[in-house]
């Protein structure tokens, strides 16, 4: 009966030291990190309306083509009065309302949206205070428009993000 008694208190002794370890999931870290980085995150390009080179590049990424803008040809150098790209009703779902003081001759449009793909690793530090935890981004809803930009929207980007615990559990640094 001693010997019982004995592994009892050994046993609620364990249970309640493994109570008091926290410890840091990756579902707990995903939830942080999309919460503190707000994903998903719109990916904007600003398309200048009356430049002469901006309608060169929407020609050359096949965008009238594709029938989302319609590029003016006759136009003369140096004269900026009236828009040399117009976008399509095609294009309307694509277009981004404009920044507070921004020109109206710029139009932002959509690229694509950043997302949170998957925590790869959780690593809790020995003092149980802070964790790294590295996680990977992925792009969805690409458009044509992206053409436009130099990014790969192809490629899974990988991160990493320090998180810390306070009395009000783990935060992201």
């Amino acid at each position: 009966m001693k010997t019982f008694k004995i592994l009892f208190l050994f046993s609620a002794a364990l249970i309640v030291c493994a109570c008091n370890k926290i410890s840091l999931t990756k579902e707990e870290a995903y939830k942080l990190i999309e919460q503190h980085r707000k994903y998903p995150q719109i990916q904007s390009y600003q398309i200048y309306t009356k430049d002469a080179e901006d309608g060169r590049r929407v020609l050359d990424a096949g965008l009238e083509k594709d029938g989302l803008v319609q590029v003016e040809r006759n136009h003369k150098t140096g004269e900026n009065q009236k828009a040399i790209i117009r976008f399509t009703d095609k294009a309307s779902e694509l277009l981004l309302p404009p920044d507070k003081g921004q020109l109206s001759s710029v139009q932002k449009v959509k690229i694509a949206e950043e997302v949170l793909d998957s925590v790869v690793s959780v690593q809790v530090s020995e003092q149980q205070k802070t964790a790294l935890v590295t996680f990977t981004t992925k792009y969805i809803n690409v458009n044509p428009f992206s053409k436009l930009d130099k990014k790969d929207y192809s490629q899974i980007k990988k991160h990493e993000a320090k998180l810390s615990l306070t009395k009000d559990g783990w935060t992201v640094q």
